[in-house]
Parts: structure tokens; sequence; C-alpha cells
């Protein structure tokens, strides 16, 4: 769901881009950015995380960046 919610909003943001990361095989990476629940969006110190990611949430975290 978070993923499809991101990809509709992206165009509204071209000045950020997303990498996708894939939480099993970098595990090391993902506690460096201190991700303890997926999915999450991180962008330095800012983080977004939980079962439900809406489209409202991530498009506030975006807009807040």
């Amino acid at each position: 769901m978070a993923s499809r919610a991101l990809a509709r909003i992206l165009d509204d943001f071209p000045d950020i881009k997303i990498d996708k990361v894939e939480y099993l095989s970098n595990r090391a990476l993902a506690r460096e950015a201190g991700v303890k629940t997926i999915p999450s969006l991180v962008c330095g110190e800012n983080k977004l995380s939980g079962f439900m990611l809406t489209k409202g949430k991530i498009r506030s975290f975006l807009e807040s960046l």
C-alpha cells in the first residue's frame, strides 16, 4: 500500500529522489538508518514508519522535508 501511495504522489515532488531498499537483504543499512518497522521512509533524521502509511501521511512527510 505504501509503495502505491508513494508512486501516486511522487510527481508532485520532482526534487525528491526515492531509493527503495529491500529490508531483508540490507539489514545493516536499515539499522544505520534507524528503521525498526516496515514500511518506512527515511530522509536524514526524519522518519515515517508504520503499518498503514496512507497517501496523506506520506504527502505530509514529504512536504515537511
